[in-house]
């Protein structure tokens, strides 16, 4: 199982398109998640995603300049292959002052994986038993990073990278 991971798209629903193209252009995509800040963003990409596969399952959270989207949850947990996840956005875990409080709230949840924006920092670490993943801003001028990927296996291990933008 494939999970893409975006955030903080800050309404450059151009550049949200542009990720999710070389990531469907990669493979089946069966899940995708945006960690907030530009949450509405993905009504524009939702059609490209289930017309490569129409199975994906989408998860956004709203992140702390997604003024008035209440409809979207601060914190989604789901399961992909066996392999609990959880994403939020980071703003409620002040992630800008460090994960531990990002740390607690996934043990409390038994999320093995937990993505998450705000800082617009890519990021792939292993902490205190949970596999955090930053996708980094795609809106951020000069970021690297077009998205993070998960890669579920049949075992139940799961791999993580974070994927350059193609030239």
């Amino acid at each position: 199982m494939r999970v893409i991971a975006v955030s903080d798209s800050h309404g450059c629903r151009g550049l949200l398109r542009e990720a999710v193209m070389q990531a469907t252009a990669r493979g089946k995509v069966d899940v995708f998640v945006h960690c907030g800040d530009g949450v509405r963003d993905v009504d524009t990409i939702a059609p490209i995603l289930t017309s490569h596969n129409p199975d994906v399952q989408i998860y956004a959270v709203r992140g702390n300049c997604d003024v008035s989207a209440f409809a979207y949850p601060a914190t989604e947990l789901f399961e992909v292959g066996g392999v609990r996840m959880m994403a939020t956005h980071g703003d409620l875990c002040h992630v800008k002052s460090g994960t531990y409080a990002l740390c607690n709230k996934a043990r409390e949840l038994g999320a093995q994986v937990a993505f998450f924006g705000h800082t617009h920092t890519p990021l792939l670490q292993p902490a205190a038993g949970t596999y955090l993943i930053n996708p980094g801003s795609l809106a951020k001028q000069g970021g690297i990073y077009a998205y993070a990927q998960v890669l579920v296996h049949a075992d139940g291990r799961f791999t993580a990278d974070l994927y350059r933008w193609l030239a």
